[in-house]
């Protein structure tokens, strides 16, 4: 999975997402600490069609609706949604038997709880091409479908989109009941760590978590003086993410933690070697 997935084209020419940047991004001191924040904000570097050659089926997505535009971002504004979309469905259709999840984990600029919204979302996805793969929820309950319910036995591909949109006509699957991803929020690779930990254990003994568990395997700046300070050290989110992969593919647990949060989501998702070490553990676990 790939966090912030669709970020890489952000640069520093790149215009603040003012719904939802932090206030030291869009003030007069967001101008002076640019070049620092843009750094921060890039959390992958490949482009869509990337990600899906280097095995990412799973894709957090952060959307701002402007204008009448849906435009991906991570404090700063990426890329146009319809371009990377284009890219998913080109991949779906050359591609036999594959299926993505796309979890739009925020969407800025709609009402959630607005039926009219839904419908330009809804539309967005009839647009782009997305809705025409998608698996409907009005099939089948997520805990109850299969690959070859997925693919059609491995013949056709498919996505499923999840969203925190509240229609009663929803034909997308629900945020609240179809994933658990929970957020360490710490820049400390070791407190990261022990968080995962507990969530291993969280998931295991709770009987009621039916759909899809995120491992959020990512560190976070923290916005304190002393956090801010820990960031310089590195010259960017990407360098810090490359180190704490390594980190977590070394940690001795890590075959147990993705046994029970099986969907991996990091930054900087195709890092070398760790993506290749990541795929060859699913690999050998599939064929015991």
């Amino acid at each position: 999975g790939a966090h912030d997935a669709f970020s890489s084209e952000i640069n520093i020419f790149s215009k603040v997402d003012v719904l939802s940047a932090p206030e030291i991004m869009t003030s007069n001191v967001g101008i002076l600490i640019k070049g620092f924040s843009v750094r921060q904000s890039i959390t992958q570097i490949a482009s869509p069609d990337e990600l899906l050659s280097n095995g990412i089926r799973y894709f957090d997505v952060r959307l701002t609706y402007d204008s009448e535009e849906w435009m991906t971002k991570h404090n700063y504004i990426s890329s146009d949604f319809n371009d990377i979309a284009l890219e998913i469905t080109t991949f779906l259709d050359t591609n036999q038997g594959e299926f993505l999840v796309i979890d739009f984990q925020h969407i800025h600029g709609v009402d959630y709880s607005s039926d009219d919204d839904y419908d330009l979302f809804m539309k967005m996805l009839v647009d782009t091409g997305l809705y025409n793969y998608s698996y409907l929820s009005s099939i089948k309950d997520l805990k109850d479908i299969t690959y070859s319910d997925i693919t059609n036995d491995g013949v056709e591909s498919r996505v499923i989109i999840i969203d925190k949109f509240e229609s009663s006509e929803k034909e997308t699957f629900n945020y609240e009941t179809s994933i658990h991803s929970s957020w360490a929020n710490s820049d400390n690779f070791d407190d990261v760590i022990s968080f995962l930990e507990n969530e291993r254990e969280l998931v295991s003994n709770d009987s009621n978590i039916e759909g899809f568990v995120v491992m959020q395997a990512i560190t976070t700046m923290d916005m304190s003086v002393s956090g801010i300070t820990n960031s310089f050290k590195t010259w960017s989110l990407i360098e810090r993410s490359e180190k704490f992969n390594l980190y977590l593919i070394e940690y001795n647990q890590f075959n147990q933690l993705l046994e029970t949060l099986p969907i991996i989501m990091v930054d900087y998702a195709n890092s070398s070697p760790f993506i290749d070490d990541v795929m060859n553990i699913i690999i050998e676990a599939n064929y015991e």
